[in-house]
C-alpha cells in the first residue's frame, strides 16, 4: 500500500507541473517499431527529405532522424554539410540545427511529435521550416506512407560506374539506401566532363536526352519498387517487358546496380 501511494503521489505531481521539463526513462529493452516517410519527389532546395522514426512499445520516441538525400543519391543532407572543403553555413547549420531538435524529440509520446516538430519553427527553435518534416511525420505514424521494414542491404552511398562505351559515354548509378532499403537511384553519363542529363539545367538540353531521362525514370521507380535489380527478366538485347512504357535497352544499368551493391559502398 505505500509503494501504490508513492506511485500515486508521484503521478499527481507530475501532472500538476505539466509544464516543467521531465526526463523520460526510456527502457531499452522494449520492443520497438520504425517508421519511415520520404517526400515524393524533389523539392525546390533539391533534397528529397525524409525522417526515420523510432518508437517502443510504451508510445515513446526513442530516436528520430531528420534528413535528406541529393538529387544525385549520393550524400544524404547531413553528409553533405560536412564534406571536406565545402562551406554551406545554410547545410551546416541545418545539420546542427536538426541534431539540436532529435535530441529534444527523444523522450516524447507519439501523440506529441508532429506538432512539437512544427512548433520547433514557428517558436524559433530552428531556423529552416519544419513543416515537410512535420507532415513527414504525420504520413508515416498513421500509416499513409512506408513502414520501412529492415531490408536486406548496408545502410550508405554506393555508386558503380562503367568503362567508357563507342559513343564516349560512362554510364554510372548512385544508390542510397537506409535501413537496408534503396530510397533513392541516379542513373546518368559523363561525356567527357559533362553529364549527359544535368537536372539542374534541365530546360536547355535537348528533346531525345528528356525522352531518354523519362525512360531512365520508369527503371528507377520500378527499382524502388521491387529492391531487387535480379527480379528482371530480360530478352538476348537487354531489353524487358516487365516494366510498362519502357522501350530501351535496361540490362546494362540493372547490372551497374548489381555491381555497386556488391562493390560500391562509398560511405556508411
Amino acid at each position: 500500500m505505500f509503494k501504490f501511494m508513492l506511485a500515486f503521489l508521484a503521478l499527481f505531481l507530475f501532472a500538476g507541473c505539466a509544464n516543467d521539463e521531465v526526463e523520460v526513462a526510456i527502457d531499452e529493452t522494449l520492443p520497438v517499431t520504425v517508421y519511415f516517410a520520404i517526400e515524393d519527389q524533389f523539392c525546390a532546395n533539391e533534397w528529397l527529405s525524409f525522417i526515420t522514426i523510432t518508437i517502443n512499445s510504451d508510445d515513446i520516441v526513442t530516436d528520430v532522424t531528420l534528413d535528406g538525400v541529393t538529387r544525385f543519391a549520393n550524400h544524404s543532407r547531413r553528409e553533405f554539410a560536412q564534406l571536406d572543403g565545402f562551406e554551406n553555413i545554410l547545410e551546416y547549420n541545418f545539420y546542427e540545427q536538426a541534431t539540436s531538435l532529435e535530441a529534444t524529440l527523444v523522450g516524447i509520446f507519439r501523440s506529441e511529435l508532429v506538432d512539437t516538430i512544427q512548433d520547433a519553427y514557428e517558436n524559433g527553435i530552428v531556423d529552416f521550416d519544419t513543416t515537410t518534416f512535420a507532415n513527414l511525420a504525420s504520413r508515416a505514424l498513421t500509416g499513409s506512407s512506408t513502414l520501412l521494414e529492415r531490408g536486406p542491404y548496408i545502410d550508405g552511398s554506393y555508386r558503380s560506374i562503367s568503362h567508357i562505351n563507342e559513343d564516349g559515354l560512362q554510364y554510372f548509378v548512385n544508390l542510397f539506401i537506409i535501413n537496408g532499403n534503396i530510397v533513392a537511384i541516379h542513373f546518368n553519363a559523363i561525356i567527357g566532363d559533362e553529364l549527359k542529363y544535368n537536372p539542374f539545367n534541365d530546360t536547355t538540353v535537348s528533346e531525345e536526352i528528356i525522352a531518354w531521362r523519362s525512360q531512365i525514370q520508369l527503371l528507377e521507380q520500378a527499382l524502388l519498387s521491387l529492391q531487387d535489380p535480379t527480379a528482371f527478366t530480360f530478352c538476348e538485347d537487354g531489353f524487358t517487358t516487365d516494366i510498362p512504357g519502357i522501350e530501351i535497352e535496361i540490362e546494362s544499368f540493372t547490372s551497374l546496380v548489381i555491381q555497386a551493391l556488391t562493390t560500391g559502398l562509398i560511405t556508411n
